[in-house]
């Protein structure tokens, strides 16, 4: 391996660790360019679904070397650039902006100390960086910051990043320093982080790989690099699921568009590509036994489809996914990548929890992509930084394609309104603390925390936490999908991994008869009690933005990666507080007398 590269998984270069985002690799700072700038030959991924809602003509996967032996190419490898650029030595402190054309390296291609008495010591990036709420993101100006106090301009700095150990371990006991005889500006780091702290200090409207400047008057905020708060990926999953398309009337436009190369002939006509149409027409007509000239003529009888990218609702890509779980034929809809079960469920021995759980599914196969649209900076808001690759005539976005299988439970809608119209008095006011802190906060980006998505969500955690101790997965395998909208009531836990074979089955054998009942009075049972009650059962709110209730770390929150929604939106005694009605105490009393 070439000593300028780097490895990584690449299914981490879509989330969480996508374009714009800093990556932290041993003791070098890096950042991945836009997709853009990625290699042009790259695999797809088939799903119209998820590219007709993006306004896009395809899926494409990150590079992945085949083998220790494949040589690195710019074809099967990405490109990032080092940020922040400045760097200071932690044996002389010496504070320097880095540049790749006469930056000193070592033989692995890190930046090292360009002093001879530091013995090509690595430099270390600086910990702080500039950002502004448009996405836009630059090194702190640590030349002006130093002179900040000056009133004599400086002609030839020589920076050094030094501490005063007296002053303790904060900020104030850092500073920055000029050396030059003729300057000795000095300037520490309280203040840093302050509103106004860069003040007239100009945003360059672009990100780390650009070079161009652009207009931008917004406020730049010193952050932290790896501060949580500078990068927030915006990310958009789809399940691979048989679904019905409305037909356009044409009989012969309805069957070929059921091919996997039928978007890219229309990304070809699109193009007035002719070769392309040529070749893709070709193997559809060999498909489904039509001429080239009748394949041709129905993908161009409709109005030429015109994508702009939009960044996808996930309640828009999630109608077509309910309408399959929730029907009654899903075993039929069969594929390669899906395969259900309906679980017969409504017997004796299920405690009257069938009243509360309508249908359960096993999903013995599944398939899900999930697409890279963009990120945010400073805090979620509408300010999104676009790939530029959505945005070009051949229009695609990264993505990631994932394996494995799931239990889906549909909840009864006639039982959640019934227990939704006769809530106590103390159980309203707690949805409604929900809701009014949700409206106050900057959470645009959480769904409204109705009775139902709370219901639904939060027991979506609690069995997360249960299977994790029952199927062998870790909980940070599983993953949660609420389907809370109107007409909507249900949750899918499911686990995916990169390999096309999927999972070993040790979920679905989970949502088997005689161990999901088990399962379920066993997550109901252990949500009683958190080992920081009475503390977290009795608080007022909790977690970010105060956006949880009765749950924590040691009851309820999952890993990041398992949660939709940030590990908010939760509260535990909606479910089980006998005294206030929860949504699962009566029916659970019920099953302890049975038992």
């Amino acid at each position: 391996m070439s000593s300028n590269n780097r490895a990584y998984r690449s299914s981490q270069l879509i989330s969480p660790f996508g374009p714009g985002c800093i990556i932290e690799l041993g003791e070098e700072s890096l950042i991945l360019v836009d997709p853009q700038l990625w290699p042009k030959k790259l695999e797809e991924i088939k799903l119209d679904r998820l590219t007709k809602e993006a306004g896009v003509w395809a899926l494409k996967k990150p590079p992945v070397i085949k083998g220790i032996s494949e040589k690195l190419t710019k074809d099967n490898s990405l490109m990032a650039v080092r940020f922040p650029k400045w760097m200071f030595c932690p044996r002389c402190r010496k504070l320097e902006l880095w540049r790749k054309d006469i930056g000193k390296t070592n033989y692995d291609g890190v930046p090292v100390c360009s002093n001879e008495k530091c013995k090509d010591k690595v430099l270390v990036p600086m910990r702080f960086v500039a950002a502004c709420e448009h996405g836009h993101l630059r090194d702190v100006p640590w030349n002006i910051w130093a002179h900040r106090n000056s009133k004599e301009s400086c002609s030839s700095p020589e920076l050094y990043f030094k501490s005063s150990p007296e002053k303790g371990s904060g900020l104030d006991a850092l500073y920055i320093e000029c050396t030059n005889p003729n300057c000795g500006a000095k300037n520490d780091l309280k203040n840093l982080m302050s509103k106004g702290a860069l003040a007239g200090i100009k945003c360059y409207g672009n990100q780390p790989w650009e070079y161009d400047n652009k207009e931008c008057s917004e406020e730049l905020k010193v952050l932290q690099r790896g501060a949580s708060n500078l990068y927030y990926s915006i990310i958009r999953s789809a399940l691979d699921i048989p679904y019905d398309e409305v037909s356009v009337g044409n009989p012969t436009y309805d069957l070929i568009k059921k091919s996997q190369d039928f978007e890219d002939l229309l990304r070809a006509i699109d193009q007035n590509s002719d070769r392309k149409i040529q070749k893709f027409a070709e193997w559809i007509a060999e498909e489904f036994g039509l001429t080239e000239q009748e394949v041709i003529r129905a993908a161009t009888s409709q109005e030429k489809e015109q994508r702009t990218f939009k960044i996808p609702q996930d309640k828009d890509l999630r109608i077509a996914e309910w309408d399959i779980l929730s029907s009654t034929n899903i075993e039929q809809k069969k594929s390669k990548t899906f395969k259900a079960e309906i679980l017969e469920w409504n017997t004796p021995i299920t405690f009257g929890f069938e009243k509360i759980i309508d249908k359960v599914v096993l999903l013995h196969k599944l398939r899900e992509v999930r697409a890279f649209c963009g990120f945010e900076r400073i805090s979620p808001s509408d300010n999104i930084v676009k790939p530029e690759s959505a945005q070009q005539s051949s229009s695609w976005l990264p993505a990631t394609e994932v394996y494995g299988e799931g239990i889906f439970l549909q909840f009864d809608q006639t039982y959640l309104d019934d227990w939704e119209s006769n809530l106590s008095i103390e159980m309203k006011k707690r949805i409604e603390d929900f809701l009014n802190r949700h409206a106050n906060a900057s959470s645009n980006y959480l769904p409204i925390p109705t009775a139902k998505f709370l219901v639904l969500h939060t027991f979506s955690h609690l069995l997360i936490r249960q299977l994790s101790f029952e199927s062998g997965y870790s909980s940070g395998s599983l993953r949660e999908r609420i389907y809370a909208d109107e007409g909507q009531a249900g949750l899918l836990i499911y686990t995916a991994d990169g390999d096309s074979e999927g999972s070993l089955g040790g979920l679905v054998q989970q949502g088997k008869l005689k161990t999901l009942l088990p399962l379920i009075l066993a997550t109901l049972e252990n949500s009683h009690w958190c080992s920081n009650d009475p503390i977290c059962s009795e608080m007022e709110a909790q977690g970010v933005m105060s956006l949880n209730k009765a749950a924590c770390h040691s009851c309820t929150l999952v890993s990041e990666t398992s949660c939709e929604h940030n590990n908010l939106l939760l509260d535990r005694k909606i479910l089980i507080d006998e005294e206030e009605k929860g949504f699962f105490s009566q029916i659970l009393m019920k099953a302890r007398e049975l038992d």
